[in-house]
């Protein structure tokens, strides 16, 4: 077969998409004429098109030596140096490019959008407006020059974008590029209208599936996320949105996959902020630690302003024992991003930890934190629990701390060995009539004591564990609010069960008192020293025996049970504490 023909027939293919088909005669060419710069250069095209940049590099290059003055292989070489991340390297070739044919108005329109990348917008617009210049047609420069407003103005930019959806209705481009101004503005359904658009004018666009992914995981529908990135990835490979994205919904659904979608992320672009931090996450939540500390720290040399980064690298090192790197992020953490209360429970329990082997220098620590952020419950109860003094008014502070907790709550529990409520369960036996909850958590004690023959009202200061408890579906009634305040106000029932609530509270008088004549169980850290109670350095209070019977005496109880236990490790110690069952 003449070689007319079958180039004929491998631009055929070509144009019809069949990329492997085409390859193979291109390559049959090759072996008769293997300096052949048409069949180079369309071969360099198939290998961009399969994202094999370097391969379509060095192609390009021997089609350009065969014929140094085709401007249209210089712009081929310059996009796959885009596509390979090596923006000077195509800012060279499209100059090479127009410097043999000026009239190349996409080249401009590719200069500038590196120089946009290099941060340079004013020779970026120059570039842009050289290319409508040279073809007012061009709607990717229209396009581009209007969305580089956002530098100074999204609401400008929007508009100059709306006014050239107007007037181009039918170019993607602009829609799509709407759909992402609207979505970084929170404009979701102008968002959904706009990318949606966008895929219906070009119905192979990748990049519109990625906004209509991420708008989906903003409505918290995964699945349909999932599958509008998978689509996006399945079209462009190499759209590393659309990788990190369908990264992200397989992380979150604990898929194995996750993390080979981050490690493709990372060899496409290494520098990738959202790429380490998020496989980091994700390896910690694996316990693979040596492993996420170092993804930490590449996406804290990348992004050192990024508190929540800071701060899960600190909790990493913490976990290590290493506490002045851990408090030093952490701090730098809380300066970024004071509103973030994540960090002042990290640091709240990286202070604890510091002080059982350097409590003069973590009291001092505490001491400047509070003195920095007196508004903060945390700082405030660092300092009064390193110091040993009494809580005023401690609801804030549980109200706060247990929120941070919910998510977690039970898998943190069970790593402690928390055993308080089994055992307050095997000490009160069957449990008949009405019931509260006190401090209900996330329903560890009523899953334990509830049955058909009583009626269960979970109460907690904290929103998120109250609807932990409530996907559980064993309590008859929640209720947002403080235990001693509720019991006071509500005398009616004939169980008190109380876990974990007393390291909150200090005064026990209050909630003993509430609970006069009816039948109470709950927990304590036990306390040796002469006083009553104290707050200890992990910030709970600790309590004597002493003290508990004789409130329990004063108001009434006479059956008094008491059991000794180890509530949970901590620290590597067991804490030990003591059941009461008072009727």
């Amino acid at each position: 077969m003449s070689y007319d023909i079958l180039f004929q027939q491998a631009l055929s293919l070509h144009e019809a998409g069949q990329l492997a088909a085409a390859e193979q005669i291109y390559r049959q060419i090759l072996e008769t004429a293997p300096e052949q710069p048409d069949v180079l250069n369309l071969l360099g095209l198939v290998a961009q098109a399969k994202g094999v940049q370097s391969e379509a590099c060095g192609l390009f290059s021997r089609a350009l030596k065969a014929a140094p003055d085709r401007a249209p292989y210089y712009f081929n070489l310059a996009f796959s140096f885009k596509l390979d991340n090596k923006p000077l390297e195509a800012l060279e070739n499209l100059q090479k490019a127009l410097a043999l044919d000026p009239g190349i108005a996409a080249a401009y329109d590719e200069i500038a959008l590196i120089y946009e990348q290099l941060g340079q917008i004013d020779k970026a617009r120059e570039n842009w407006k050289k290319a409508l210049e040279t073809d007012k047609s061009l709607i990717s420069a229209r396009a581009n020059l209007a969305r580089s407003r956002r530098h100074e103005s999204k609401a400008l930019a929007i508009e100059e974008l709306e006014q050239a959806a107007s007037a181009c209705p039918d170019a993607a481009v602009v829609w799509y590029y709407l759909s992402q101004l609207y979505l970084e503005t929170n404009q979701d359904a102008k968002a959904w209208n706009a990318a949606g658009r966008a895929k219906e004018l070009a119905p192979a666009s990748d990049e519109a599936r990625v906004v209509l992914g991420q708008l989906a995981l903003r409505e918290k529908q995964t699945e349909k996320a999932k599958i509008y990135f998978e689509k996006a990835v399945l079209l462009n490979p190499q759209n590393i949105a659309a990788l990190l994205g369908l990264a992200d919904v397989l992380s979150r659904q604990d898929d194995p996959a996750a993390e080979e979608k981050y490690k493709r992320v990372l060899e496409l672009d290494p520098k990738n902020f959202n790429a380490h931090a998020n496989y980091a996450d994700l390896l910690y939540r694996q316990k693979r630690l040596t492993e996420a500390l170092e993804e930490y720290r590449a996406a804290v040399i990348l992004n050192p302003r990024s508190a929540e980064v800071s701060n899960n690298l600190a909790v990493i090192l913490r976990d290590q024992q290493e506490y002045d790197q851990a408090l030093g992020l952490l701090f730098n953490a809380l300066a970024l991003n004071p509103g973030l209360e994540e960090i002042s429970v990290n640091l709240l329990e990286t202070l604890t930890l510091y002080a059982a082997e350097n409590q003069e220098e973590a009291l001092k620590i505490a001491e400047k934190w509070f003195k920095n952020t007196p508004e903060n419950v945390f700082a405030e109860h660092a300092l009064k629990a390193l110091r040993g003094e009494e809580v005023a008014d401690n609801k804030i502070f549980s109200a706060k701390y247990f929120e941070h907790f919910a998510d977690n709550y039970e898998l943190v529990v069970k790593n402690l060995g928390y055993s308080a409520p089994l055992a307050m369960g095997e000490l009160a036996g069957t449990v008949v009539g009405s019931v509260v909850d006190l401090g209900c958590g996330t329903g560890l004690v009523g899953e334990i004591i509830k049955s058909p023959q009583n009626h269960l009202t979970g109460v907690d200061l904290a929103q998120k564990m109250l609807d932990a408890a409530a996907r559980k579906g064993i309590y008859d009634r929640l209720v947002k609010a403080d235990a001693v305040e509720f019991l006071q106000q509500h005398p009616e029932f004939d169980w008190i069960f109380a876990a974990d609530v007393a390291g909150y509270l200090g005064n026990l008088e209050p909630m003993i008192a509430a609970a006069k004549g009816k039948r109470l169980v709950f927990s304590v850290e036990k306390w040796c020293g002469a006083e009553d109670y104290k707050l200890s350095v992990s910030g709970r209070y600790q309590h004597k025996a002493e003290y508990v019977e004789n409130l329990l005496t004063k108001y009434g109880f006479r059956d008094i049970v008491k059991k000794e236990t180890v509530l949970r490790q901590e620290n590597g110690q067991a804490v030990e504490g003591i059941i009461f069952y008072g009727k």
